[in-house]
């Protein structure tokens, strides 16, 4: 008998054993799977290890053994030393985003955090008509701000989103264009949430965005706003890109690139605070009634941006110069959501750091603001809801009541009755317009725009002379125009006669007309803005004037003779 000194390693030293040659296939193979089993995924056999394999093919199989047991060796072994010759595959870490501002920002302690984040999200109960498409949110430490954020939040309950998109800005980098990280997920005390990973690639095939880690260091404007997210959504995945400057055309760039990435499951959130106000903040433009000043600029640049008026918003900051450090992602925001016609929203919620420590010398706005679309509009029921409500309110005005108040309770208000709205009132009597009166901005709630509306229609003071009497209100027919937010047109040739409705603005004069005037007289285009030009009481082609400004809208238009049509 032959007696063999068979080496082998096993995750650790090598091995000497004395192996008898009848034994040295079963050492053979007893090595081999110890190997394979001690091995991690994509390692490799120890260099050593496969020598002595090959040595044994070689040596023994070759020489001292039969070839019953050679060939089933060689068809085990050899794959398995041919497998050392690949490249090893490195075992991939996932890449971590980790809060930074855990402990300064927000509370460090996962259970602290939870009932802070859950507090917040149950001040108020925050709803609008239709599931939020976008929401402008603060971001500065939870103790100021965090009443407002929670707020904004709270819109989402009962709401579901694949993914998220947080738009942030860069407090601490000069930042040109905007940024991505790529990271496979993002952890706050709560826990993990993953990135988005399709979403970021397609991002960086656009031009302007690019990869600058610096600018994600320790940035706390979209890591804020995970740990509300993750309380108010769970599951989903993110994607942050922080935005800096870019010009105009850079701007068109990224948003389309990002409408093309937004689904009805898609949810994006701008991180922005507003005006931070004070020396410390080199931004002082008044000394006296500053609270009342500061609510009054913020209400300023929220009608900006509930108008989606890109041109406005560029004009506002640049006239008052306001200190909004999320003013880059908002201008993306509102390039984004411009094309959209059916696109609505409100501020939510407002607060300021000086109303909390009493102390105006420096102090930040905080606001809220929520987008949804309006979509299809307002169902059957609903319609139904508010010419009734037209019709009692214009019969009691006529009967003596001035101003009718609504019985809020007579009605079902349903929320997007409920919502702030802008209507039109039109009344007719055999065809003969008798009144037409109404709302172009969302100030009041719709309910109430269209009863206040519905009664000034029948003084109308185009027919003075001939006012709607009590007597013919049984013969009126009435007719609501719903209307979205106005859109400013920079280009008159993309009117769109019988869906557009107009806004002609030059210094103090202003004209309206509703998308079924040209329907109903037969204009074109150019007949069109000439006649809403003629309404503001100017020339007929002071829409071709520079300085005149253009808006433009759109209207659910609805009326008792369609009831009756469908009766």
């Amino acid at each position: 008998m032959q007696i063999f000194d068979y080496e082998y390693r096993v995750g650790g030293p090598i091995v000497t054993e004395p192996v008898p040659n009848h034994a040295l296939p079963i050492y053979i193979l007893k090595s081999t799977l110890c190997n394979l089993q001690s091995s991690p995924p994509h390692s490799q056999l120890s260099p050593l290890y496969v020598c002595c394999l090959r040595r044994s093919i070689r040596d023994i199989a070759m020489r001292h053994l039969s070839l019953r047991w050679w060939v089933p060796l060689l068809v085990l072994i050899l794959p398995i030393a041919a497998r050392t010759n690949e490249p090893a595959e490195p075992q991939q870490q996932a890449r971590v985003r980790r809060a930074s501002g855990a402990g300064m920002w927000y509370p460090a302690d996962a259970n602290s955090l939870r009932e802070a984040v859950d507090g917040y999200l149950s001040l108020t109960e925050s709803v609008v008509p239709n599931k939020p498409v976008a929401l402008i949110v603060p971001h500065a430490g939870y103790a100021y701000s965090g009443p407002v954020a929670g707020a904004m939040y709270a819109t989402l309950e009962g709401h579901r989103y694949d993914r998220v998109i947080v738009l942030g800005l860069s407090h601490g980098t000069m930042l040109r264009g905007a940024s991505v990280l790529s990271v496979d997920a993002y952890e706050t005390p709560l826990g993990r949430t993953p990135a988005d990973i399709e979403v970021r690639t397609k991002l960086l095939d656009c031009p302007v965005v690019t990869e600058q880690p610096a600018a994600h260091r320790n940035e706390h404007s979209a890591e804020n706003q995970l740990p509300m997210l993750q309380r108010a959504l769970g599951e989903f995945e993110l994607v942050e890109m922080l935005v800096g400057e870019m010009t105009d055309e850079e701007r068109v760039v990224l948003a389309r690139a990002l409408r093309d990435l937004i689904d009805e499951e898609t949810l994006l959130v701008v991180s922005s605070d507003f005006t931070h106000y004070g020396r410390n903040f080199g931004y002082a433009p008044f000394s006296d009634r500053v609270p009342e000043r500061l609510q009054a600029l913020n209400d300023a640049a929220v009608q900006e941006i509930l108008e989606v008026d890109v041109p406005g918003w560029d004009l506002f900051l640049r006239d008052t110069q306001a200190t909004i450090c999320g003013r880059n992602p908002i201008s993306l925001l509102l390039e984004t959501l411009y094309p959209y016609d059916d696109i609505a929203g409100r501020r939510i919620a407002f607060a300021t750091s000086g109303e909390k420590t009493g102390d105006y010398t420096n102090s930040v706005t905080y606001a809220g603001i929520a987008f949804w679309r309006i979509g299809e509009g307002l169902n059957r029921d609903e319609r139904q809801t508010l010419l009734q409500l037209a019709r009692n309110t214009a019969t009691d005005y006529l009967a003596g009541n001035s101003p009718p108040s609504v019985d809020v309770n007579s009605y079902h208000l349903t929320p997007r009755l409920a919502s702030l709205g802008a209507a039109f009132v039109t009344l007719r009597n055999d065809g003969e317009l008798r009144g037409c009166i109404g709302h172009i901005m969302s100030v009041v709630p719709l309910y109430h725009s269209v009863a206040e509306n519905a009664y000034r229609a029948c003084i109308d003071p185009r027919f003075r002379q001939q006012p709607v009497t009590l007597h013919e209100a049984p013969d009126l027919e009435i007719e609501v125009s719903v209307l979205t937010p106005m859109r400013r047109l920079l280009d008159p040739e993309k009117v769109r006669v019988g869906t557009d409705g107009l806004l002609i603005v030059s210094g103090r004069n202003r004209g309206v007309l509703l998308p079924q005037v040209p329907i109903e007289q037969g204009w074109g285009r150019e007949e069109f803005l000439a006649g809403a030009c003629l309404k503001a009481g100017l020339p007929a082609d002071a829409w071709r004037d520079p300085n005149t400004e253009i808006y433009r809208f759109s209207a659910q238009v609805f009326g008792e003779a369609e009831n009756r049509r469908n009766r």
